[in-house]
């Protein structure tokens, strides 16, 4: 896979008949929505002086099978190790919020499948 120059390697566990060089799809999906969080909150903390080194977003997933096999549930968890003051809290998570995955997520894009 390809964007504007940057290579990602997509594969699947050695369990689904992959040989595991790249991360599984759900697994893109949710680094994506992790990484879309960081850079958000990462832009709020600079703005207003707080120090991001060393933050991280844990981000885990439920998959459900029905209807049809997909995720079911999604968690961030942002870690900002110098912590973030109180009166501030309120403010990161809504910068989290504003990403643009997280908005796609709860105004689903209409998804078209062809086949050339």
């Amino acid at each position: 896979m390809e964007a504007r120059g940057h290579k990602i390697t997509v594969g699947l566990t050695p369990e689904l008949g992959g040989t595991d060089k790249g991360m599984m799809p759900p697994e893109l999906f949710a680094a994506s929505f992790g990484s879309c969080i960081g850079v958000y909150v990462v832009s709020y903390l600079q703005k207003v002086g707080i120090p991001a080194e060393g933050m991280t977003i844990e981000v885990t997933y439920d998959k459900v099978t029905e209807p049809k096999t997909r995720i079911g549930g999604l968690r961030a968890v942002i870690n900002i190790p110098g912590g973030v003051p109180e009166e501030r809290r309120s403010a990161v998570l809504r910068a989290a919020e504003n990403c643009m995955i997280h908005n796609t997520l709860g105004h689903p894009p209409q998804v078209e499948i062809k086949l050339a």
